[in-house]
C-alpha cells in the first residue's frame, strides 16, 4: 500500500456530504428488502432488481460501490480533523478493488467531495480540494473522470452567483477548476483547458472575492500551464474577456493581462500590450486610477507586477514619471492608495538590476518621497493596540519599504555613486533618517553599503547640512539635535573600513571636525567671529570628542602610530592658530592653564626634531604621548584635568632625559607618577581615555613591578574612599575633594550646589510645619481658655475632658508623622552624594580593566595572588547591591578569567604564600556570609550560594596550581587539604562542607593530583573518626564525579584496597539498616563494574541488597495482614433466619 506523505494529510477535510451518506445507505438496505421478496414469489422469478436511479448509483452501478467507504466517509464527517492513518485508509480501499468496482467507489467519493467543496467554510473547502487531488494522483483510472462534468451536476451556478448557496457552488467550482489545471500535465490524455479557463474568467467581475480568487487562480495556472499550450488552447479564451482597452478593464483583469505578458511574452508582447491597452491615445491616468481607487489592499504579487510593467527601463521612463506624478497628486485618498504606492515603489526598488539608473536617483528626488518620510515617521509613531487593522498593515508595509531600500543599497548591482546620490536625496530631505525609520540605525547600515567616493560625497554633504538643516529639521528647537545627528554620522564614516588604507583622506576629515569643534564656524564650517557662528556649544564638544577619540582608535593600539598621530595635530593647530581670524574664531579664550598646555605643546612639538634617540626610548615616547594626549586634550577644553597633572608629567620627562634616579624613598619615581597619572585619567568619562589608559599601560609593563600594582588595586579598596579627602566611605556626611568631584563631573559643582538649595528649602519647609503644628497642639491643650501664654504646663492633665484629649492626640499624631518625614528625608542620600558615588562606581569598573591588562600581561604568583584577593574582595563587598551591580558584574568577570589563567612561575618558585591566599580567601568568605548586606537580603540564600561557588572556583584554581604537574606529591596544598579533611570529619554538622574537594572534581578535573585526592578521600570511608553521615557525602561525591575521572583513577590499588574494606565493614553489619543499604547502593553507583578486582565487591553488594528486600518486604506484607481489620458478620434476612 502507497505511503501517503503527512503534508497530503493537510488536505484533508471534514465537511462530507452527510445526506448523500444516508441515500446510499437506504439504497443498501432497499436492495436487500427487494432481493428477500423475490426469492418469495411464486413465480420464482426475480424481482428485485434494483431501480435506476441516481440514489442508488447512476445507471445501476451503486451495487458495485464498496460498502467500507460509507464509514470511512463517516468518519470524516464526524472527526474534526482527518488524520493520515484515514487518507491512507481511504486511498488503500481504492486501490485493492478491481477496476470497475474501484471506477464505481471513486466515482461516488469524488463527487461528495466535490459537493463538499461548496461547503461554508473556506478552510474546509480547501482541505477538500486537496483531498481530491491525492485521490487523483495515487488512485488508477480516477484520472480519467471528468471532473468538470461533475462539477457542473453538482455545483450549478447560473450565470453570475446572487444568492450565498451560488456563490459558495462558485468557489467549489474554482477549487475544482485548479486540481484540473495543476494536474492537466499529469494525465494521460490532453483534455481541453478551454472550458476551464472560460468559467474561471466569467468570475473577474461581480463579487470582490471571487474576483480575488478567480484572479490568484489565473495567474497561479500560468506556472503550470506550457506555452504552446496556452497559446492554442486558453489564450483565444482570455483574449475574449481581457484583451480590451484600459477602459473597459478592472483592477483583476488588467492585472491577469500583465500575467500574461510575464509568463509568456512572446504570446503577448510589449508592442502589442500597450496597443491593447490604449488603441488611440495614450491615457496613463485611466490606468492609475484603477489601481489608486481600489477600496483595499490585495496580494503583494499584483503590485509587484504592476510596478515591474512601470519598470525602470528608458521604454517605461515617460509611464514612471507619470505614475510619481500622478500617485504625488491622489496620495492622500485613503490608507489602500498609500499602501498600492508604496509596494510598487518598494517592486521597482527590489527588482532592479543595473542598468540606467537615472530613473532611480529621480524616484528618491522626485517630491512623491516627501510623502513616502512623512508616512514613514507616522507609521513610526502607531500604537499596535489603539490603530485599526488596515493602519497596522500599511505600518508592516512602511517596515518593508525599508528593508527594500536596504536591500537596494546591498545590491551589488547598484553602483556607488547611484547610492551616494540617493542617500544625499533623502538627507537633503530629512536630515536625520534615524527619526524617521523604524529599522534601528538604519542611516548607518546605508552608509556601511558604500565604497570610499561615495563617503567623502556624504562627508561633504554632513558638512553643508551642519550648518544649513533642512526642511522641519530647521526649526529652532530641533536644530542641536540634528546638528549632533549630523556630527555621529560624520563619526561613522570616519570609523568605516574603507578608510583604514587612506590615511590622508581620513586625516583631511579630520581636520574639518577639529576645526568646527575648536572655533566658531559658518557655512562650509569655515572659522568666523563668534557672531556668525552657526553650531550650538553642545555639537562643538561632541566634534572635539570625536576627533581626539579617533585619534586613540585609529593607531590600532600602536604607542608610536599614536605619537605621529598627536604631534601631526598639535603641527596643525600651530599653524591654523597662527593665522590671526582663526585665532580670533576660537570658541573659548585661553585660561592660564590652556596656555601652559599650549606652550608645552609647541615646545614639544619644535624639540622634537633634535633629539634623534627619542624612538628607540620607549619610556621617553610614553610619556611624550602622555604629555601631547594630556596637553591636547587641556587646551582643546576636552577634558577636566588639573593643571598639576601635565606638569608632573614635564617633571617625568626631565627625570627620564637625564636618567636621574630617585633620591629618596620618600620621592616617587616616574613609573609611580604616570600610574597615578593613569588612575586619574580614568575619572575623565569619555571612552576614549579608557582606551587610551589601556594602551599606554601595556607599554609601559616592562617598567612597572608589583608596588605599581598595588598602586592600582589600593584604589579597590571598598573601606576607603579614593575620590574622597578622608579616605573615608561610608562617611558620607563629611566634606569631599572639591577638585577630585570636578574630575569626576564637569557639572558636579552646579549640582552640589542645587541639592544644597534644595536640603535648605526642605529643612525649612519642616521647620515652618512643626511650628504650625506646635501652635495647633497649644491650642488644644489650652482647651479654649484665653490664657495669655498657652503653654502646655499651664494645663491641669486631670482636668482634661475627653474631647480635648482627642484633639491632642490628633495633634500630636501629626507632629510625629511631620517628624519622622524629615527623617527619613535626610537619610535619603542628596544628589551631590549620588552623583560622587555613580562616579566612584565608575572610576572602580574602569581600575579593573587596568588590572585585567596588567594580570595578563604579567600573570606572576605575586601579581595574580594579589589581583585574585582584590578582585574577591570587590566581589564579596558588592554582591547582593543594586547600587553596585555593574562593579559586582565586572569583578565577576574578571574573576573568571583569572581563575582561568594560568601562573607565571619562575624557576624554584616558593609556592607556599599560595596557601596562606586560600585561608584569606576562606575567611573573606566567612566574612561576607556573616555580613548584613547577605544575611538581611530578601534572596539570602541565593547570595549565599553564590559566595560559596566562587569561592570554591578560586580555592579549585589555586589548590591545582601549587606544584608543577611532574612533581604533584610535593603539593604545599596537601597539608591544607587534609587539614580541611580533618576539621570536615568529624561529627554529624560541620562550619566547613565539602564543596572545596567537589569544586576540584568540577573544574579541574584532569588535574594530576585528583588521583591522590579520591585515595585521600576512599582513606576515610573505613576510619573510625568519620561520621557514618560524612562516609555517605564522600561516595556520594566520588559517585557524582566518576564520570570525571580517568580511567588510571578508578584503578589505583589503594583505592581498589579502601573500598573492598569499606564494602566488607557494611556487609559485615547484621541487621543492615537503612543507611547502610543507602551507601551500599551508592557504593554500587561508583564502582566500575568492568574491572576485575570489582565485580566481587558488586557481586556480594548485589546479593545483600537483595536479601534485604525481600526481607524488608516480608515484613511489610506482614504489617499489612497484622492491619487489617476481623471480618464482620453479616446481618441475615428473615428467610434465613425463619429457615
Amino acid at each position: 500500500m502507497m505511503k501517503l506523505d503527512s503534508a497530503d494529510c493537510d488536505g484533508a477535510s471534514e465537511g462530507s456530504d452527510h445526506d448523500n451518506e444516508q441515500h446510499a445507505e437506504a439504497n443498501v438496505k432497499l436492495r436487500k428488502k427487494l432481493s428477500k421478496k423475490a426469492k418469495k414469489t411464486d413465480n420464482g422469478e426475480e424481482q428485485g432488481k434494483e431501480p435506476t436511479s441516481e440514489k442508488s448509483g447512476q445507471n445501476g452501478t451503486g451495487n458495485k460501490i464498496d460498502k467500507r467507504v460509507f464509514g470511512i466517509l463517516k468518519n470524516f464527517q464526524d472527526s474534526t480533523t482527518v488524520t493520515a492513518k484515514k487518507l491512507q485508509d481511504l486511498v488503500a480501499l481504492l486501490q485493492e478493488e478491481s477496476s470497475e468496482k474501484r471506477y464505481a467507489t471513486a466515482t461516488y467519493v469524488v463527487k461528495r467531495l466535490i459537493r463538499a467543496t461548496g461547503a461554508d467554510n473556506k478552510n474546509t473547502a480547501a482541505k477538500v480540494g486537496g483531498i481530491i487531488e491525492l485521490i487523483i494522483k495515487n488512485v488508477p483510472d480516477v484520472n480519467e473522470l471528468d471532473l468538470l462534468d461533475i462539477v457542473e451536476r453538482e455545483l450549478p451556478v447560473n450565470g453570475q452567483p446572487k444568492k450565498k448557496e451560488e456563490a459558495l457552488a462558485a468557489v467549489g467550482q474554482m477549487i475544482a477548476a485548479r486540481i484540473i489545471i495543476q494536474l492537466s500535465t499529469q494525465l494521460p490524455t490532453k483534455r481541453e483547458l478551454a472550458p476551464i479557463y472560460t468559467k474561471l474568467t466569467s468570475y473577474l467581475k461581480g463579487r470582490e472575492y471571487l474576483m480575488c480568487m478567480s484572479n490568484n487562480l489565473l495567474v497561479e495556472s500560468f506556472e503550470t500551464v506550457p506555452e504552446k499550450r496556452f497559446a492554442t488552447d486558453v489564450w483565444p479564451v482570455l483574449k475574449e474577456e481581457i484583451a480590451k482597452p484600459v477602459s473597459e478593464l478592472n483592477l483583476h483583469t488588467f492585472d491577469v493581462l500583465l500575467a500574461v505578458h510575464d509568463s509568456y511574452n512572446k504570446v503577448l508582447t510589449h508592442d502589442q500590450l500597450l496597443a491593447t491597452l490604449w488603441p488611440t491615445k495614450t491615457k496613463y491616468s485611466e490606468l492609475f486610477r484603477i489601481y489608486l481607487g481600489a477600496p483595499k489592499m490585495y496580494d503583494a504579487g499584483i503590485y509587484a507586477r504592476f510596478g515591474k510593467f512601470l519598470g525602470t527601463a528608458d521604454t517605461n521612463a515617460k509611464m514612471l514619471d507619470a505614475w510619481l506624478a500622478y500617485a504625488h497628486e491622489h496620495r492622500a485618498q485613503n490608507v489602500a492608495s498609500k499602501g498600492c504606492i508604496f509596494k510598487v515603489l518598494e517592486q521597482q526598488l527590489v527588482s532592479h538590476k543595473g542598468g540606467n539608473e537615472q530613473p532611480l536617483i529621480d524616484l528618491f528626488a522626485s517630491p512623491l518621497m516627501d510623502f513616502i518620510l512623512d508616512e514613514l515617521l507616522a507609521a513610526k509613531t502607531v500604537s499596535a493596540k489603539k490603530e485599526k487593522p488596515l493602519t497596522l498593515q500599511l505600518r508592516q508595509i512602511c517596515q518593508e519599504f525599508e528593508c527594500a531600500v536596504v536591500l537596494l543599497f546591498e545590491n551589488p548591482a547598484t553602483g556607488d555613486e547611484t547610492k551616494a546620490k540617493i542617500l544625499s536625496n533623502l538627507l537633503s530631505k530629512r536630515g536625520n533618517l534615524n527619526e524617521i525609520a523604524t529599522m534601528r540605525r538604519f542611516t548607518e547600515t546605508l552608509l556601511n553599503t558604500l565604497k570610499y567616493d561615495g563617503l567623502q560625497v556624504l562627508f561633504d554633504l554632513y558638512t553643508t547640512l551642519l550648518a544649513t538643516p533642512v526642511g522641519a529639521e530647521a526649526a529652532p528647537e530641533s536644530g542641536s539635535r540634528n546638528q549632533l545627528e549630523c556630527v555621529s554620522q560624520m563619526q561613522a564614516i570616519l570609523q568605516h573600513a574603507e578608510l583604514e588604507g587612506r590615511q590622508k583622506e581620513r586625516w583631511t576629515m579630520l581636520k574639518t571636525i577639529l576645526t568646527a569643534g575648536h572655533c566658531h564656524v559658518a557655512a562650509g564650517l569655515q572659522p568666523c567671529l563668534p557672531a556668525e557662528s552657526v553650531l550650538s556649544d553642545a555639537t562643538a564638544e561632541r566634534c572635539k570628542t570625536i576627533f581626539i577619540g579617533s585619534l586613540v582608535r585609529h593607531c590600532h593600539g600602536d604607542i608610536k602610530e599614536l605619537c605621529q598621530l598627536l604631534r601631526k595635530t598639535v603641527k596643525f593647530l600651530k599653524k591654523f592658530m597662527s593665522n590671526a581670524l582663526n585665532s580670533s574664531a576660537q570658541r573659548h579664550a585661553s585660561n592660564a592653564e590652556q596656555q601652559l598646555a599650549w606652550d608645552v605643546l609647541t615646545q614639544l612639538e619644535a624639540s622634537d626634531d633634535s633629539e634623534e634617540d627619542k624612538e628607540s626610548n620607549a619610556s621617553a615616547q610614553i610619556i611624550e604621548v602622555l604629555i601631547l594626549f594630556v596637553g591636547l586634550a587641556q587646551y582643546t577644553s576636552c577634558c577636566q584635568l588639573p593643571s598639576s597633572v601635565l606638569n608632573d608629567l614635564l617633571v617625568c620627562r626631565k627625570m627620564k632625559a637625564n636618567e636621574q634616579e630617585v633620591q629618596s624613598e620618600e620621592e616617587p619615581s616616574w613609573q609611580e607618577v604616570v600610574t597615578d597619572i593613569l588612575l586619574q585619567l580614568l575619572l575623565e568619562t569619555a571612552a576614549h581615555w579608557r582606551e587610551f589608559t589601556n594602551i599606554i599601560l601595556k607599554s609601559m609593563l616592562p617598567h612597572l613591578g608589583q608596588a605599581h600594582l598595588l598602586q592600582m588595586l589600593q584604589r579597590l579598596d571598598m573601606d576607603a574612599n579614593p575620590l574622597g579627602e578622608d579616605g573615608d566611605e561610608s562617611s558620607s556626611d563629611e566634606g569631599e575633594d572639591e577638585s577630585n568631584d570636578d574630575d569626576s563631573s564637569a557639572d558636579e559643582d552646579n549640582n552640589s550646589d542645587e541639592a544644597e538649595a534644595e536640603e535648605d528649602a526642605d529643612d525649612a519647609d519642616a521647620d515652618n510645619a512643626l511650628d504650625k503644628l506646635r501652635d495647633s497642639v497649644r491650642q488644644a491643650l489650652e482647651n479654649g481658655k484665653d490664657d495669655d501664654d498657652g503653654e502646655a504646663s499651664s494645663v491641669d492633665w486631670n482636668d482634661v475632658d475627653e474631647e480635648s484629649g482627642k484633639r491632642l492626640d490628633e495633634s500630636l499624631a501629626a507632629i510625629f508623622k511631620v517628624r519622622h518625614q524629615t527623617q527619613q528625608r535626610k537619610k535619603r542620600p542628596t544628589k551631590s552624594d549620588r552623583i560622587h558615588s555613580t562616579s566612584l562606581l565608575h572610576f572602580r569598573v574602569r581600575v579593573l580593566d587596568l588590572v585585567e591588562v596588567f594580570a595578563s600581561k604579567k600573570p606572576t604568583l605575586d601579581v595574580m595572588l594579589d589581583v585574585l584577593q582584590c578582585v574577591y574582595q570587590v566581589f564579596c563587598r558588592t554582591i547582593g547591591g543594586k547600587e553596585q551591580r555593574p562593579l559586582h558584574h565586572a569583578s565577576q568577570k574578571l574573576l573568571g578569567k583569572l581563575i582561568a589563567k594560568e601562573i607565571a612561575f619562575e624557576a624554584a618558585q616558593d609556592r607556599g604564600q599560595i596557601t596562606v591566599a586560600i585561608e584569606e580567601l576562606f575567611a573573606a568568605t566567612s566574612a561576607a556570609l556573616e555580613s548584613r548586606q547577605v544575611r538581611g537580603a530578601p534572596n539570602s540564600r541565593e547570595l549565599q550560594q553564590q559566595l560559596v561557588v566562587w569561592r570554591d572556583k578560586c580555592f579549585a584554581a589555586l589548590v591545582t596550581q601549587c606544584s608543577d604537574k611532574e612533581d604533584i606529591d610535593s603539593n604545599v596544598a596537601w597539608p591544607l587539604l587534609r587539614a580541611k579533611l580533618d576539621e570536615w570529619l568529624p561529627g554529624r554538622k560541620s562550619k566547613q562542607p565539602l564543596f572545596g574537594f567537589e569544586a576540584i572534581f568540577q573544574y579541574k578535573p584532569t588535574w594530576p593530583g585528583v588521583n591522590q585526592l579520591v585515595a585521600l578521600l576512599v582513606s576515610h570511608l573505613h576510619a573510625t573518626a568519620t561520621h557514618p553521615m560524612k562516609r555517605l557525602v564522600i561516595v556520594k561525591l566520588l559517585a557524582a564525579h566518576k564520570n570525571r575521572f580517568k580511567p588510571a583513577v578508578h584503578g589505583q590499588k589503594s583505592v581498589i584496597r579502601g573500598l573492598k574494606k569499606y564494602a566488607t565493614n557494611l556487609l559485615e553489619t547484621d541487621p543492615l539498616t537503612p543507611s547502610t543499604v543507602q551507601e551500599l547502593k551508592t557504593l554500587k553507583q561508583y564502582l566500575n563494574p568492568k574491572l576485575e578486582e570489582t565485580q566481587e565487591i558488586l557481586a556480594n553488594i548485589s546479593q545483600s541488597l537483595d536479601k534485604f528486600h525481600q526481607t524488608e518486604s516480608k515484613v511489610k506484607r506482614k504489617a499489612a495482614a497484622d492491619d487489617e481489620p476481623a471480618p464482620v458478620a453479616t446481618k441475615k434476612t428473615k428467610k434465613e433466619r425463619s429457615a
